[in-house]
Formats: C-alpha cells, structure tokens, sequence
C-alpha cells in the first residue's frame, strides 16, 4: 500500500510540504482580479464577434471567416478555466469542480494553435491556388475541417483520462498528462510559426509578381477593401483576375498567333501598404505565439526537467508560477480578437452596424 502510494506520488506534483499540489488553488487576489477582468472584456467581446460572423450571412458565408471564427471559438475556451476557478474559490470548493478544470486545461491553447494554423493553410491556399481554392474550399468544408481537427486535438489531448486506463480524472496534476499537453502544444507552435513565414513569403513572392500583369485587357484597379483584411485575397485577386483576363484576351483574339504581354505601372503606394499589413500580420502572429506560447513552454520544459533531475518536492518552489503561465493565454484571448476588429474593416463595420442595431 505504501509502496503503491509512493508510486503515485512521483508521478503527480507535489507542494512544499509533499503532499499532492491543487492546480484550481486559487490565493493570489492579483489573479483573483486580472481573471474577473479579463472575463468581464473577454467573454462579451468574443461572443460579439461569434454572434455577428454567424448572423450576417455576407460574413459566415465567406470560408475564410468560418476559420476566423474557429479562432474566436478557441478564444473563448480560455475562459472556462478561469471561470471554473472562480466558482472554486467563492462559490463552490468541491473536489468534482476540480475535475472539471483538470478535464480542460491545456485545451484552449491547443485548440487555438490548431486553428491558427487551419487560417493560415487557408491563406496559403487562397495566395498559390485561388481558382482551386475558390471551388473546393467552401463554407460547408471549412465548417467540417474546424471542427473534425478540433476534436482530434481535445481527443489527443485528453485521451489518458478518457480511456480512465493510463491515468484517472483526478484533482492533481499528473506529469504524464504534462508531457503530452506540452508535446502537442510544442509541435502546434513550430507548426504555427512554420506557415506565418510561409504566408508572409509567398505573400512577398506574389506581390513582386503582381508589378506584371499579363494582358491589355487586365486593366482593373485592385480593392482597396482587401488592404485591411488579414492576409485576405489581395495577391489571390490579382493572380485570379490575370488568369481569367489571359483566357479572355485569347478567345476575344483567336485570329491572334499569340497574347503580347506588357508591363504597366502599378500604384507603388498600394504596393507598399499591402507589404506593410503582410509584415504587421507576420509580427501580430508570431508576437502573439511567442508571448502566449513560449514562455508556458519553457516553463513547463524547466519543471519536468527539475523533476527528472531532483524529483518531487524540490521542485515544488516552482509551482508558483504555473498560475502566471497559465494567465498569458487569457490576456492573449482579450486582446487578439481587439486586433483582428481594427485590423479587418469588413468585421469592424459589420460589428458598427450590429452595435448601432442594438
């Protein structure tokens, strides 16, 4: 019994004193405060978003903004922790409330990563295959991609306590359940960061092309409204709109041998803004992962380092952080969506209308 207990003990965390450590604890008012804040903005802000994406049918029946709004969904996870540690620290301090935060920590931050990283795969597509992007990527496949990924992420996430076999659901915090969270969540960020440097690239690579465009006929003006998206078709328009003019420039002159190309001038102006929002939206995503992930990562790396190296209780002094940690991805769930409104203007002036309505 003793030895089975002690065996129990090396793989959960333990306090100062070696007894099991509480991860819902909640004692500091710094975090009882910054929480009530950031769930009083937070929760209110992204449900604003969510609510007028899916009432406004210009909005949610555009695919880009199905996986704009599985971010925001993602966003709104990392409330519930938080809530449920208020509950537990002034209204309900059970042991089953404590399950149910055990059951969902390290969650929002994967499901946010995941779909960052559909966006991007989504931009990706929409700058190198526009034609084919526009065909295949509809409403319906951007709504099933959200969510099939999403439950694989929770599944992978949470499959120790599902099955009840490797580890059960209990009020602790078992450092197997820490190593997978922290494996999938690292692999996620690389991931992440990997496709913000691919956009921005061939977002770079496209524009330089776009100072040529193929045919006399192609002589449109770009949409200035695209400049404010988020990595939106601005490029993907233009690769598109050349397509379809070189195929119409050839059977308006089939007694042509060849379409001449020629250069024109393209509004350097516009060029410059559309590199300098690429290069914004770069820095705002992979700032956003380096506040929100690294330093939770690192930590964590650090922790189970000291684990393996010195054991149990002598790394119990580093429990006080892991709250702190924990709180990057609640600030960052309050602030981002607050770029993504002042930086889309299809959103925002759909957000003013939706307010003025109210």
């Amino acid at each position: 019994m003793n030895n089975s207990s002690h065996h129990h003990q090396d793989n959960v965390v333990l306090d100062k004193d070696g007894h099991v450590y509480n991860p819902i604890d909640l004692d500091d008012n710094f975090l009882i405060v910054t929480k009530f804040a950031c769930c009083s903005i937070g929760i209110p802000l992204n449900v604003t978003i969510a609510f007028t994406i899916i009432h406004r049918r210009r909005l949610h029946r555009k695919p880009r903004n199905i996986f704009l709004l599985g971010i925001i969904f993602s966003y709104l996870t990392f409330f519930v922790p938080s809530v449920i540690k208020l509950i537990y620290w002034g209204l309900y301090p059970v042991e089953s409330v404590c399950h149910g935060y055990v059951a969902v920590v390290g969650v929002p931050q994967g499901l946010v990563l995941l779909n960052m990283i559909l966006a991007l795969i989504d931009r990706y597509l929409a700058i190198n295959r526009p034609l084919l992007h526009r065909d295949k990527m509809t409403v319906r496949s951007a709504t099933i991609t959200v969510i099939v990924s999403s439950l694989s992420v929770i599944l992978l996430l949470k499959f120790i306590f599902l099955t009840r076999i490797i580890a059960p659901l209990l009020c602790e915090v078992n450092l197997l359940h820490v190593k997978i969270v922290l494996i999938i969540l690292s692999v996620l960020s690389v991931a992440c960061t990997v496709m913000n440097f691919i956009v921005y690239q061939q977002t770079k690579a496209l524009l330089a092309e776009s100072r040529r465009l193929t045919s006399a006929a192609t002589n449109k003006t770009i949409d200035s409204d695209n400049e404010a998206e988020w990595v939106q078709l601005a490029i993907a328009g233009i690769e598109s709109q050349n397509f379809r003019a070189s195929s119409g420039s050839s059977s308006l002159n089939d007694h042509s041998s060849q379409v001449k190309s020629m250069s024109i001038h393209v509004d350097k102006t516009k060029i410059s803004q559309i590199e300098l929002e690429a290069t914004r939206t770069l820095i705002t995503g992979v700032t956003s992962l380096i506040v929100t992930a690294l330093p939770p990562t690192v930590f964590v790396s650090i922790f189970l380092g000291c684990q393996l190296v010195a054991g149990g209780m002598e790394c119990s002094s580093l429990n006080w952080l892991s709250p702190y940690m924990i709180e990057l991805g609640l600030i960052h769930a309050v602030y981002n969506p607050l770029i993504f409104i002042a930086r889309n203007k299809e959103l925002r002036t759909a957000l003013t209308c939706q307010m003025y309505r109210g």
